[in-house]
């Protein structure tokens, strides 16, 4: 079955190329597929092998252990990284980023994305996550998504209009989102691009986006600002060999270089030990740590 994929499959594959922490270990079976075909070949032979499977986009909110990936891991970034508009409703693919998604439909004059600029995610992981901000989220936007089943099928969620506005759903384990479809609305290009400036201006001066850094690492516990909670327990730019707690944003954890995959996790152990100590809040990662 991997003979059938176009797209390429390598072995032990270094994920450090594939996140943006730019560390990592090795993928046992590496697949960068051109097609939903491909997809399709990489999760039979899965399904045949009794492998399990990862699913990467962007490797944005993904640190993996030096230890590596044992299966297939599928990166979608260059795969179903196309959008079509059909009045103000956009059919995306789930590999495609969210800026090229912001940018293609701000050209048709569709809003209503702009509370997703400057995440680096692409559609189907900011899909899994509900990626956005208090002012909106991708979730808000979303009337369907599609994936495929472990066994190749096309599989397709739709939103309960009749249930809170908030997406939520729960993919069957070893599924792959494929796209989704998004209501859009109408605004003047100039308005769209102006609202995207500001909102960049401003996220460019609050965090180290210029850095390799994998987001914002810690959910916000209730009501609390996590990045607040943890500057208070006297972490801003601490750091662990090549890892360090970002002075602009404590939440995000950066590669100053060379950082371990052990640097950041130790680092994010000291942070959720000095912070239950100091506060009593139990922390929740709001990134994927994956490998063994």
């Amino acid at each position: 079955m991997l003979g059938e994929i176009r797209g390429e499959v390598r072995f032990k594959e270094s994920l450090s190329y594939h996140t943006s922490l730019r560390i990592g270990g090795i993928a046992d079976i590496f697949v960068a597929p051109q097609t939903v075909d491909d997809i399709r070949h990489a999760l039979g032979f899965a399904e045949r092998e009794q492998l399990p499977v990862v699913v990467l986009g962007g490797g944005n909110s993904v640190v993996v252990t030096r230890a590596g990936i044992r299966g297939v891991v599928i990166k979608l970034d260059g795969c179903l990284s196309r959008a079509q508009f059909h009045g103000e409703e956009a059919v995306a693919g789930g590999g495609m980023p969210l800026s090229a998604l912001i940018r293609e439909a701000a050209a048709q004059n569709l809003g209503g994305l702009e509370c997703l600029a400057g995440i680096p995610a692409t559609v189907g992981g900011a899909l899994a996550t509900n990626a956005g901000t208090p002012e909106g989220r991708i979730g808000d936007l979303i009337s369907a998504a599609y994936f495929l089943y472990p066994d190749g099928t096309l599989g397709e969620l739709k939103r309960d209009t009749t249930a809170s506005t908030y997406w939520t759903y729960d993919l069957p384990e070893g599924a792959v989102v494929i796209g989704c479809r998004l209501q859009l609305d109408r605004r003047p290009l100039r308005e769209i691009q102006r609202d995207l400036q500001q909102r960049l201006r401003v996220k460019k001066a609050a965090q180290p986006l210029a850095l390799a850094s994998a987001g914002p690492i810690w959910k916000n516990p209730g009501s609390e600002c996590i990045s607040r909670l943890i500057e208070k327990s006297g972490l801003r730019g601490r750091r662990i060999g090549g890892a360090e707690i970002s002075e602009k944003d404590t939440n995000f954890i950066v590669n100053r270089g060379p950082a371990s995959v052990e640097d950041v996790l130790n680092l994010m152990q000291l942070t959720k030990d000095r912070v239950h100590a100091k506060f009593g809040v139990i922390l929740n990662a709001a990134i994927r740590v994956l490998g063994e």
